[in-house]
């Protein structure tokens, strides 16, 4: 039985097709590869804490302040009495990350070199000082500092089967935390006694209900966007516990 032939439009038409969508493809592989890219390159923005131990024996603490604008990375350095120092020669390729200080002392130009690895809310690697002709180096691991400031929500189910939704607005300075906190039918409430150290946040807030003063204890972890722990409140003279957790909003 003889084979069919195909038409030469009908072979024109697939072969035109065909093009189109290689042509399509190519457009959209350098969007794929940018975007694969962005998202596999680590964000170091925050602020940064480590310490390290001077040539006198004491130890001493340092913060940096970083952030990615784009792809050029920005920041400071903060010295004795909060004075900050910008960073030079930074560098973010991938996980590697690198800068310099230049510090003035006693007349004399004093530089130190950061480069290590960004994983996560550590950098680990090294630093070098160089200062009268001589370079000592040491490790370097850097901490990112979490901060409770923000906004949180978070809800309850009551007795009754009604589901609370409560709002918290924080603010941070050093260790200690402000702000207020906001559910269901009841006003607007500040916390009392805020303070936040070594990842921990607590703080009280007062309340009174037919003339009665109640205090509600809040304290949790703050694990990333979530801080996890517990609600002690004193209802009748009955101590009362329930778990807590509250989960950043975006602003």
């Amino acid at each position: 039985m003889p084979q069919a032939q195909s038409h030469p439009r009908q072979t024109t038409n697939v072969m035109l097709a065909a093009a189109t969508l290689a042509v399509a493809l190519l457009a959209l592989a350098p969007t794929s590869w940018a975007q694969a890219k962005k998202e596999a390159t680590p964000d170091p923005t925050g602020s940064w804490k480590w310490s390290f131990t001077g040539g006198n024996g004491q130890t001493r603490e340092m913060t940096a302040k970083l952030k990615l604008d784009g792809e050029k990375l920005k920041g400071v350095v903060l010295g004795r009495n909060g004075e900050e120092t910008p960073i030079e020669e930074p560098k973010l390729k991938g996980e590697e990350i690198s800068f310099q200080v230049v510090r003035e002392r006693n007349g004399q130009k004093v530089t130190t070199k950061y480069s290590g690895k960004l994983a996560g809310d550590a950098i680990k690697g090294k630093m070098e000082r160089e200062r009268d002709g001589q370079t000592q180096s040491s490790d370097w691991e850097a901490k990112r500092l979490v901060s409770p400031a923000g906004t949180w929500k978070w809800s309850f189910t009551r007795n009754d089967g009604q589901t609370i939704e409560s709002t918290m607005k924080l603010k941070a300075d050093g260790e200690k935390l402000t702000g207020t906190v906001v559910g269901g039918n009841r006003p607007e409430a500040a916390v009392d006694e805020g303070k936040f150290k070594d990842g921990e946040v607590s703080f009280q807030v007062v309340r009174e209900r037919d003339g009665n003063k109640f205090v509600a204890k809040y304290h949790g972890k703050l694990e990333g966007d979530a801080i996890k722990g517990k609600i002690e409140v004193t209802i009748n003279g009955e101590d009362r516990s329930f778990d807590w957790e509250a989960k950043r909003a975006r602003e």
